[in-house]
């Protein structure tokens, strides 16, 4: 029996890196959106950080030490070695990892961690690398479609 010809995607490669991260859920339901936002602003490609919560991992308060010591080494690897210049920040409705973490507290207080989560990123990003344009949303489902809220940076 002979192996499988190899799968050869239509997609060309690109030999440079994007200069956009996206940090967010690893829930594939948005996967496909969020490259959709990232085209509407102006990013043709984006490198991704995806696992559960998203970046609610960057706030190591928040989440476990040892996860959040890693992506963000994780993250700072990405930022410097392919020279990130802007990072897209993004929670969403309804999310697992919040909903496992809080659900005791109820929605509301899991939409308050996801936004508390947003603003701590962000500020511990632009802190380590401030020449970083740092947009953060928090992402709904409205029926099939998928709904980007900005969310102002706090000061």
């Amino acid at each position: 029996m002979s192996a499988p010809a190899p799968y050869v995607s239509r997609v060309s490669f690109e030999s440079v890196h994007p200069k956009t991260l996206a940090v967010y859920c690893s829930d594939g339901r948005f996967t496909e959106a969020v490259e959709d936002l990232a085209h509407h602003l102006g990013h043709p490609r984006i490198d991704t950080m995806t696992i559960p919560g998203g970046p609610a991992l960057l706030n190591r308060w928040a989440s476990d030490y040892l996860e959040s010591a890693g992506f963000t080494k994780a993250a700072s690897f990405l930022i410097e070695g392919h020279h990130i210049e802007d990072v897209l920040l993004l929670a969403h409705a309804g999310c697992g990892y919040y909903h496992a973490k809080h659900s005791a507290l109820g929605p509301d207080i899991a939409v308050e961690q996801q936004l508390k989560d947003l603003h701590f990123g962000a500020k511990e990003l632009q802190t380590a690398y401030p020449h970083l344009r740092i947009h953060l949303f928090y992402v709904r489902a409205k029926g099939q479609t998928v709904e980007f809220e900005p969310i102002p940076r706090e000061s």
